[in-house]
């Protein structure tokens, strides 16, 4: 339908499998989910893509890569791991600080989120203002990924209907976890083993999907708010 060259289809299947990103977290917390299934959802699916990315690519365009499993597993303990502890140490020994700067974290997160899309698009600024096609598969992506996690979501077998059925919290959260993948790391990996023209897939991704994963976690929001309580 798009007519997508080798490398841009290369790019396309690169940011499908990579893992989730850590900007689903705070969409989680935006979109009213359930941020600790997030964030083991994100956790999971980071270190089980060490393994998967690499059989992904081999299976759907017959090239093998190499995944660095120690800097990704220094990733996970810097992006994920540390933030984390940090959260909980502060909840545990420090409640009422914590209380105090819970209010300004979703601002902090959302700036940081800022900070990181502008310098990701910053660095692939040229070839995104020269590749239209590549910022209409990133947006197409979580677009179609996040609507059959949604509709998959509301599907259960009849003997399963009552033991598992999902609640609106955690529905949120596999719609968020599905549409929001790193880019950054499909970014790299399109770089190094398919070139310029498979990283601006990943490149336009780093964009569009923090705009969409944003959009998303805010019309939830405002539109059907979630009680915490």
């Amino acid at each position: 339908i798009f007519q997508y060259n080798p490398s841009q289809t290369a790019g396309i299947v690169l940011l499908g499998s990579v893992s989730g990103g850590q900007a689903s977290n705070l969409f989680a917390l935006l979109a009213g989910g359930d941020v600790a299934l997030s964030v083991v959802c994100t956790l999971s699916t980071t270190l089980l893509g060490v393994l998967a990315t690499p059989l992904l690519i081999k299976w759907l365009l017959k090239y093998v890569i190499v995944v660095d499993g120690i800097s990704m597993l220094q990733s996970v303990v810097s992006l994920v791991l540390l933030p984390l502890l940090c959260g909980l140490g502060a909840g545990r020994f420090a409640p009422q600080f914590a209380l105090r700067i819970s209010p300004f974290c979703p601002m902090l997160g959302v700036l940081s989120t800022l900070i990181l899309v502008a310098g990701g698009a910053a660095n692939s600024a040229f070839s995104l203002g020269m590749d239209n096609v590549s910022i209409l598969g990133s947006c197409m992506l979580p677009i179609l990924g996040g609507g059959l996690a949604l509709l998959l979501s509301y599907l259960s077998l009849p003997p399963l209907q009552e033991t598992m059925k999902m609640n609106e919290s955690s529905r949120r959260t596999l719609v968020v976890e599905t549409l929001s993948k790193s880019p950054t790391l499909a970014y790299v990996l399109a770089q190094k083993h398919f070139g310029q023209s498979a990283a601006s897939v990943p490149a336009a991704g780093m964009v569009s999907m923090a705009v969409i994963g944003a959009l998303v976690a805010t019309a939830w929001s405002i539109v059907a708010p979630l009680d915490r309580n």
